[in-house]
């Protein structure tokens, strides 16, 4: 492989360059305020996301020296946090200079064994045609990382899948073994294939774990594979499903013969912006997913031109989520708790009604803010609830809760997204006679959750700086507002 340093000593270059740039760009008012983002340059897929000595590591896909992704030949960017919201950047962890991984260190996982971490990762090979193989770098310190001489340590699927399309490596512990997750397609179905090893290098192929009929995609991106109340999960992320980007399926897992048997199959959110979400459990027991808030081209609402490029910078992450899985197989996504700690201001309102006129809702900060709203379905005649958020009138977000037709809609539509976009999802609740939901805004995105956070909807919103009203109206007749909590959300 040459020089083992190579990769240390292009990250240390990557860093100064970024952390240079990020003091060009940290007061832009679209810097987030309590989101993840990367500090300059380009960031996609959460890689890594693990808990070494004891605090939350975040690594991520990562172009430095531009802010698109460009040719694809990532590194692997790094930041740590010991409460999931105030995120410290590191150096950035690899670098695409070797033989194994010239053409990219694209997504995997990290590991903490023996007093080192290791990281699993998928290299595209220059010796090879740029063939994805399985790669792995090690350190001492957590920080600074060396490449195994031995990497690709997985160079071939073992199997009848397709040997191009073999990455995103998830492994974990069970019954004495490594099991490693890998996806991949063949005759263009999506496939999950399972690996197993006593010593993390020597892999044997046990079997393909899940396998698309259709209605998995075509290629099986970033799967995650985890276990909540005795049930199994795995996650994907699809190619070939026209607007499903991100799935979950819940079932049972026979570990000798290697195969998952799911039975219920659901959206992790619906938003125009998540991608490739990574889940661990953290000291607590809690299971925590952390997602990338962004597109590809290749999603009907983007066409790969990205509004803050232009600005130095593009990528960050949605808000962190604990996950729970109700009786019947569903997952439910709620915001960590430990967001409430940076909640300022209190507001409430209580027992009103708006009609197609409107309500205003005024928190500290309307431009970084946390609101709970509920509402009495069974007193509203109105067929639409719309919240207006990051408004001046010409530009805004529009929320349609549709109680007619049973439908939530997310329009941008309003503001500088140049496709005019709008994503639709069912909303479970309108048969309830009372509904709630979960709104957080920051200065470049807005999340929305309801169902009791079975539906989420994340979504990057770029406006003027003073586009910053809330309102809330009744369309076709009028709505019975119960209670509208608000919170300034504000760091240290």
């Amino acid at each position: 492989m040459g020089n083992v340093n190579k990769n240390i000593e292009e990250a240390a270059r990557a860093t100064a360059y970024v952390m240079e740039r990020h003091e060009e760009i940290k007061n832009n008012p679209l810097r987030q305020k309590y989101h993840f983002e990367v500090p300059a340059g380009w960031c996609n897929d959460p890689n890594g996301f693990s808990i070494l000595g004891g605090k939350y590591h975040l690594f991520y896909q990562h172009m430095p020296y531009v802010s698109e992704p460009g040719d694809y030949k990532m590194y692997w960017g790094h930041a740590v946090s010991e409460n999931l919201v105030d995120w410290e950047d590191l150096p950035v962890a690899l670098a695409p200079v070797d033989e194994c991984d010239e053409g990219g260190c694209w997504s995997g996982c990290a590991l903490e064994l023996d007093q080192k971490v290791y990281l699993m990762y998928t290299g595209l090979d220059a010796r090879n045609g740029m063939q994805q193989g399985q790669c792995m770098a090690v350190s001492d310190d957590g920080i600074h990382f060396t490449k195994t001489e031995d990497s690709p340590i997985l160079a071939d699927t073992l199997c009848e899948a397709d040997k191009k399309d073999f990455r995103d490596p998830y492994i974990w512990r069970q019954n004495g073994e490594w099991n490693m997750i890998l996806g991949s397609t063949k005759d263009h179905f999506a496939q999950a294939l399972l690996y197993r090893s006593n010593d993390l290098k020597n892999w044997r192929f046990i079997n393909t774990m899940a396998e698309s009929l259709g209605e998995l995609g075509s290629v099986c991106e970033c799967p995650n594979f985890f276990e909540i109340g005795g049930k199994y999960i795995l996650f994907i992320s699809p190619h070939g499903l026209n607007l499903r980007k991100s799935v979950y399926l819940t079932g049972n897992f026979d570990y000798p013969a290697g195969k998952f048997f799911w039975d219920t199959y659901g959206e992790i959110d619906w938003g125009m912006d998540y991608y490739a979400p990574q889940v661990i459990k953290d000291g607590n027991g809690r299971c925590i997913m952390i997602g990338w808030m962004n597109s590809w081209n290749w999603m009907p609402w983007c066409d790969g031109t990205y509004y803050t490029s232009k600005m130095g910078w593009c990528g960050g992450m949605a808000l962190p989520r604990e996950l729970r899985l109700d009786e019947l197989g569903r997952l439910h996504f709620e915001p960590v708790q430990e967001l409430k700690n940076y909640r300022t201001e209190p507001a409430e309102m209580v027992s009103e009604t708006a009609g197609e006129e409107g309500i205003s809702i005024e928190t500290a900060d309307n431009s970084h803010c946390e609101m709970i709203i509920d509402f009495n379905l069974k007193g509203t005649t109105a067929e639409i609830i719309q919240l207006e958020v990051k408004s001046n009138e010409k530009e805004k977000v529009l929320v349609n809760l549709n109680l007619k037709l049973g439908e939530i809609e997310f329009d941008r539509s309003h503001t500088f997204d140049h496709l005019k976009s709008k994503r639709r999802c069912s909303f479970r609740s309108v048969s309830e006679t009372a509904c709630r939901i979960h709104v957080f805004i920051d200065s470049a995105s807005v999340e929305l959750f309801t169902d009791d956070y079975m539906t989420c909807m994340t979504n990057t919103v770029y406006v003027p700086e003073n586009a910053d009203r809330i309102k809330i109206r009744g369309i076709g007749g009028r709505v019975k507002i119960l209670k509208v909590q608000s919170w300034a959300i504000k760091k240290n």
